[in-house]
């Protein structure tokens, strides 16, 4: 499958009752953590051998610092549900990998998974805290990354209390990158979010929708970002399609979730901070 051959149709309708919904208004979700149920129905949804949503993001994080230099950065896998992701890094080569997050459910599941993977050399160490209140000390990390996660904050004063954690934990000159859904107005949005939705499985529909609607816009993210001292730079965009070889694009054929690689684009944002110099 190659990225033209992957098509979609276009809605004359409002097939999802997208077009209702004001996106100009955050509405938020019920919770930043699961319970126990859902807990373990999200890991047994999500965390399948065939899934390509976190290598795609973990190859996007290569590029962006280069193939040699992303083996020897400390990674933190902020709010890491399954750990996926980290996984992934450990998979082209990371050799330290942290994973956070606030429920044990997760992180014990996280930790369970990656020992399957290690390679000599290569270490991982678990946390379970609140996010807003992660146990290591200053300048710990050289990439804090967070995938699908900040839509799930109460408010956009809690997500700047949680960007300020990660500013502090990461190292002098290295970074934070979010990555997660956006909310907008513009029709471009509604349509990549409509197109989503059709390679969506149906009941997941539903779980999905309300991502949508609590994420924060670019503008939210800006404001915040701007609102906090000792960041030497940031950049809030679009996700970028990515660029893939024919054997990645044959991992990614192979995930039943084709909405995946449709997370790249409108739909989807990428915030990227880089930490000032002591």
């Amino acid at each position: 499958m190659t990225q033209e051959e992957l098509k979609v149709r276009q809605f004359d309708s409002d097939p999802f009752g997208l077009r209702g919904f004001d996106f100009s208004v955050r509405v938020p979700e019920k919770s930043e953590i699961f319970d126990e149920g859902e807990a373990r129905a999200y890991i047994e949804g999500c965390d399948y051998p065939e899934s390509a949503d976190d290598l795609l993001l973990a190859l996007e994080v290569q590029r962006m610092f280069g193939q040699d230099s992303i083996g020897r950065i400390r990674i933190l896998d902020a709010m890491c549900g399954p750990g996926r992701l980290g996984r992934e890094f450990l998979g082209l080569g990371v050799q330290s990998v942290w994973f956070h997050d606030g429920d044990e459910i997760m992180t014990s599941h996280a930790k369970e998974e990656a020992l399957k993977v290690l390679n000599d050399g290569q270490t991982i160490n678990v946390i379970t805290s609140p996010v807003e209140s992660i146990p290591v000390p200053d300048n710990s990390f050289d990439l804090v990354i967070c995938h699908n996660a900040t839509h799930q904050m109460a408010s956009i004063d809690r997500l700047g209390m949680v960007m300020r954690e990660f500013l502090r934990i990461t190292v002098p000159l290295g970074h934070i990158v979010i990555a997660d859904y956006q909310r907008s107005t513009t029709p471009n949005f509604i349509r990549a979010s409509e197109e989503r939705l059709q390679f969506t499985r149906p009941e997941i529909v539903p779980l999905l929708i309300p991502s949508f609607t609590a994420a924060f816009s670019k503008g939210e993210f800006g404001s915040v970002v701007c609102s906090i001292p000792g960041i030497r730079k940031f950049l809030v965009t679009d996700a970028e399609p990515p660029t893939l070889t024919q054997k990645k694009w044959e991992r990614v054929d192979a995930d039943f979730v084709k909405g995946h690689i449709m997370d790249y684009g409108p739909i989807s944002l990428r915030v990227i901070i880089q930490k000032e110099e002591l």
